[in-house]
């Protein structure tokens, strides 16, 4: 299986700048119990919290799964930070808290329980006001994770891709599209007007993350039912 750690290999030259709000109140943390559940066999993307989050502790985090052979995804950006004395642009966690893992549930459990470096990872949880439901963890559908990393990685000459602050506005639901031509051919995403520009948006509602594409023609625009 092909890994989508595209940020394992030394500097890319195509990492786009994505940043997000706060996360939203209604997600905490979930601390799992040892009671096995009905979906604990399942493969999915699991967006995970990291405790005390540093750039440090996300990087060790990403090479350790790299080391256990989990796919994981952890987004960075180019910033500029002090290295052998000199300020240099290298490639940093966006958000030093966060990192999808895909794995089933129970592999994710047991790693936490046995493994050091990765018990400082949580999952993510909604939160329900109703005391009396259990909070449900959160996951992204594989369909969406590939359609947001392959965004992330794509090869951006025209500096088509754009910063986005995650908000309520994006979080409403706009036409769904998909691109036709051009560097980001076979992406989809929702079309918004932001600040009076028209932007194919790539989300992930359920991690709270957004990529913006500018300069995309409506011929090369092709609507989804």
């Amino acid at each position: 299986m092909q890994s989508t750690c595209v940020d394992s290999t030394g500097t890319p030259n195509f990492v786009p700048n994505l940043t997000t709000s706060q996360p939203h109140p209604l997600i905490h943390p979930e601390e799992e119990g040892p009671v096995e559940e009905a979906d604990d066999n399942i493969m999915r993307w699991y967006p995970m919290r990291i405790r005390f989050g540093n750039s440090v502790r996300a990087l060790g985090v990403r090479d350790e799964l790299q080391r256990q052979g989990i796919d994981h995804y952890l987004h960075l950006t180019e910033q500029k930070v002090m290295y052998d004395g000199q300020l240099q642009y290298r490639p940093m966690p966006t958000l030093c808290n966060l990192i999808f893992v895909h794995a089933k549930k129970r592999r994710i459990k047991k790693l936490k329980r046995e493994n050091a470096v990765c018990s400082v990872i949580q999952f993510m949880a909604k939160h329900h006001l109703d005391q009396s439901q259990r909070n449900e963890i959160i996951y992204v559908p594989d369909v969406h994770m590939l359609n947001f990393i392959k965004a992330a990685a794509m090869s951006d000459p025209y500096r088509q891709r754009i910063p986005l602050t995650y908000s309520d506005f994006l979080d409403k639901v706009g036409q769904r599209v998909r691109i036709l031509r051009g560097p980001f051919c076979g992406i989809e995403g929702e079309v918004k007007r932001i600040h009076r520009n028209r932007i194919v948006v790539v989300l992930l509602r359920e991690a709270r993350l957004a990529i913006g594409i500018t300069q995309t023609p409506p011929a090369d625009l092709e609507v989804i039912e």
